[in-house]
């Protein structure tokens, strides 16, 4: 490979377009100019933010509906921990995100000197929460150290990483080539275990499959194991959209129910796709499981977490669901016994009125949304925030299809999420239509990100639920008993402070005229803030004091 005599930035730029790399999502700051002119210099678009978490959460979402390593690029210091937040939510949640940041000179003086933006360990910060981070040495090492990243996150369970140069290198040229990113395959589900886990599940009656995010792309091969087991179908909050809801064997997203435990229980036999079984994904613990768990997983480490497993299956979700399927079935073909999935009726109406129970305030919201949906087949993706009306109400309430997506902030459940996650999501798959939800408290954390939205002329819906403050934190200090306290906020007129920022803003009454501005925002080519209030009790005592 030849070698190029280039700035540390123009190794950056010339190696990111090598991968493919077409967007990056960040603001430029003194100390890593010349990287946003080599990344215009190489036709790479810059999508601008207005805050770095903005940007990490852009990022976010666009990596997920794609399945694609997308890029975060900060200055120094207190720009790299405003990213780190959302850097977080994409390790928790196994999104693939790189971060690239300047760093302190080479030969910065150990104990600092007061320089801007100081951090004297900045790499290692990173290390604690993303578990890599790669400070070059020369600037011809920046390409090998892409090539390096991007390696280990295409390969087994996708991470982000982080890549650090020292800013005295970004401008300084130096000798460097191209090192092309390679990816591991995937382990070829073992024969043997194929055959044992399907001698194990064809005497099961009571089966059930749980499947987490990681089964993204695979969801025919899912519905038809159930089909052939006779099981029900659990999915995680980020796997809606892996099997079509309307599935007879559906049970949906239903990991915080209260009734879950006894549904796990009542099982003689579990089959856990791509899924971390997580207490952020699953939340009543401690959960009981059978003795049998086929687990079908490509990160063994993951294998050993969370279950104590009876077949582990080491392989990709699409291939290993798809062998056990075929297995099974020959394995039942020759048994006198068929499984039936007439014990998953029953639990059907058991969760089908437990999450009418707990959905009942925002029954009205999932209405609007499964009448926009069922409209035409081009996709759905919902960016939800870490709030009652998305984990209690959208998350059960709204029937996804096989392909839509709900991109959910599971692991560290940090708010603003949902609005710059829906920006990534909308500029990386256009063709979808992308709606956006948060609540009052949680929007503000982020709200600026709509005058992002409306600069890039990204054309999505947000959602804004109020309830007149922090809901669940409130319902959780009544519920012990305390008075409640630093909850209720005085919101702004959120339909005004989108017109504000140059985006439509409207406030709507009822399912039907959420419908019809859902419909409406489709045509408008930039952002539509949609503002509802809601009714629950949180609300009834929040909005009140406010």
């Amino acid at each position: 490979m030849e070698q190029k005599e280039l700035t540390g930035g123009a190794h950056l730029a010339r190696a990111l377009q090598a991968e493919g790399i077409t967007r990056v999502f960040g603001i430029p700051g003194t100390h890593n100019l010349e990287i946003f002119a080599q990344l215009t210099a190489h036709g790479i678009e810059i999508v601008s933010p207005r805050h770095e978490q903005g940007a990490g959460y852009m990022a976010d979402g666009a990596a997920r509906v794609t399945g694609e390593v997308q890029v975060v690029v900060t200055t120094t210091g207190p720009a790299v921990f405003n990213a780190l937040t959302a850097l977080l939510q994409s390790y928790t949640d196994s999104v693939p995100v790189l971060l690239v940041s300047p760093g302190m000179p080479l030969r910065h003086p150990g104990r600092g000197n007061g320089l801007l933006h100081e951090v004297r360990n900045q790499a290692a910060a990173i290390e604690a929460v993303l578990g890599d981070s790669h400070r070059v040495t020369t600037p011809g090492e920046v390409a090998l150290a892409v090539g390096q990243a991007l390696s280990t996150m295409r390969s087994g369970r996708t991470r982000p990483a982080h890549i650090e140069i020292p800013l005295d290198l970004i401008e300084a040229t130096g000798p460097g080539t191209l090192h092309p990113a390679l990816t591991r395959p995937a382990p070829v589900p073992d024969a043997n275990a194929i055959s044992s886990a399907a001698e194990a599940l064809a005497p099961a009656r009571r089966p059930l499959l749980v499947v987490g995010a990681g089964a993204h792309g695979c969801g025919e091969a899912i519905e038809e194991l159930s089909s052939v087991l006779g099981a029900g179908i659990i999915v995680s909050s980020n796997a809606k959209g892996v099997i079509d809801e309307s599935h007879p064997n559906s049970l949906g997203a239903i990991g915080f129910l209260p009734e879950l435990p006894d549904l796990l229980a009542a099982a003689d036999a579990i089959v856990a796709v791509a899924t971390e079984l997580a207490p952020s994904d699953f939340w009543p613990e401690p959960l009981v499981l059978p003795e049998t768990i086929v687990r079908i997983d490509i990160d063994e480490v993951q294998m050993l977490t969370n279950a104590h497993v009876s077949h582990p299956i080491l392989a990709n979700a699409a291939d290993a669901t798809a062998a056990l399927a075929d297995r099974l079935r020959a394995v039942l073909d020759e048994s006198d016994e068929r499984p039936s999935p007439d014990w998953v009726r029953g639990w059907q109406e058991t969760i089908g009125a437990a999450t009418a129970r707990e959905g009942g305030p925002w029954a009205e919201l999932s209405a609007a949304l499964n009448t926009f949906t069922a409209r035409d087949e081009s996709p759905v993706v919902i960016a939800a925030d870490s709030t009652m009306c998305c984990y209690y109400g959208v998350q059960t309430g709204w029937a996804a299809r096989r392909g839509d997506r709900f991109l959910y902030p599971a692991g560290a459940g940090t708010l603003g999420f949902g609005l710059p996650a829906g920006i990534g999501a909308k500029l990386a798959a256009p063709r979808s239509r992308v709606i956006a939800i948060e609540g009052d408290g949680g929007s503000m954390f982020t709200i600026p990100e709509l005058a992002a939205a409306v600069q890039a002329q990204v054309p999505l819906t947000l959602i804004i639920v109020d309830n007149g403050g922090y809901g669940e934190i409130r319902n959780e200090m009544a519920d012990r008993g305390d008075t409640p306290s630093g909850v209720a906020l005085t919101g702004p007129d959120f339909p005004a402070l989108a017109r504000a920022m140059g985006a439509r803003g409207l406030h709507v009454e009822g399912a039907e005229e959420l419908v019809d501005a859902l419909i409406d925002a489709e045509a408008h080519a930039g952002p539509t803030l949609i503002h509802i209030t809601e009714d629950s009790r949180a609300a009834t005592d929040m909005l009140a004091a406010v």
